[in-house]
């Protein structure tokens, strides 16, 4: 069953911390402890925050016309970002962003400004519409959303409703598996790893269900690398896991075998397993 599962089903560890190259969907929560930062894609769009980039980028799900940056700077407060504002804002080399009318406010933490850009084979058709909104540790977080005449208001809606999302909170280095719950996580979940060995395929294949119980499908010695070859193969039995934090200890108990401890590591949202990465999904065995 595991072979003829296709990798794109499987997730990564659900921290909700930004990250490259991953998509986020309408209704998705994203957050950056170390900021303090949360926020929630708005309706009807995405946002990714692409490889080798500091700005998150928000896209229209449907056919709205239209994109939404997001850069946060930081040792900053709203009166230096207004005045930043003000002066023009190189957004790259001789591409300036203006305000075209009076920087206004919007509630009582957020400035907003229709803007224009300024420079060479600028479109002058594209509307520019700016927000910021600042946290109280010092760093302002500044919207900007581009489009059409008959598109912006949908794209200005959709901005407003991503900045009345983004809250702060206090910032913390602490890990995000601090007060992981392992047991919740892998319950009814699959545990693969595949590979080749001297050009033979290795499967490794565990279905951790949440009645406690397993099946495991081993080609090699695989999750039970170190550990005698009666472990290959078929086997059933129980599991239970302990917490800590970032990694977690896996006891697995066989029908005929002595038990056996695997410990999992969680580094960068992804599993690894004596230094293999191993992929999650649901089980269809546990069903």
């Amino acid at each position: 069953m595991g072979c003829l599962v296709s990798l794109a089903a499987f997730a990564q560890l659900p921290s909700n911390r930004v990250k490259p190259a991953t998509m986020y969907h309408a209704g998705d929560t994203v957050r950056s402890p170390r900021l303090g930062l949360q926020t929630r894609i708005p309706p009807g769009w995405s946002g990714v925050l692409p490889r080798d980039t500091e700005v998150f980028l928000l896209l229209p799900e449907s056919n709205t016309v239209g994109e939404i940056y997001v850069v946060v700077n930081e040792h900053i407060d709203l009166e230096r970002q207004k005045k930043r504002w003000q002066a023009g804002t190189e957004l790259s080399p001789g591409l300036t962003l203006q305000p075209q009318s009076e920087i206004t406010t919007r509630g009582t933490d957020v400035i907003s400004a229709v803007g224009k850009i300024t420079g060479a084979n600028v479109n002058q058709q594209a509307k520019i519409y700016a927000e910021a909104k600042c946290s109280p540790v010092g760093f302002c977080i500044t919207y900007l959303a581009t489009s059409d005449a008959a598109h912006m208001e949908d794209v200005k809606k959709a901005l407003q409703t991503f900045v009345d999302n983004t809250v702060f909170q206090q910032p913390s280095n602490e890990s995000p598996y601090a007060h992981f719950d392992w047991k919740k996580f892998l319950d009814g979940k699959i545990l693969l790893a595949m590979g080749y060995d001297a050009n033979s395929k290795r499967i490794d294949e565990v279905d951790l269900c949440a009645d406690g119980s397993f099946r495991s499908e081993i080609t090699r010695t695989g999750i039970f690398k170190g550990q005698a070859k009666g472990y290959q193969g078929k086997k059933r039995g129980s599991w239970h896991v302990a917490s800590h934090g970032e990694k977690a200890v896996i006891t697995f108990t066989f029908d005929k075998l002595p038990d056996v401890d695997i410990e999992l590591e969680a580094r960068d949202e992804e599993i690894y397993i004596k230094g293999i990465r191993y992929f999650v999904g649901e089980s269809e065995r546990c069903k």
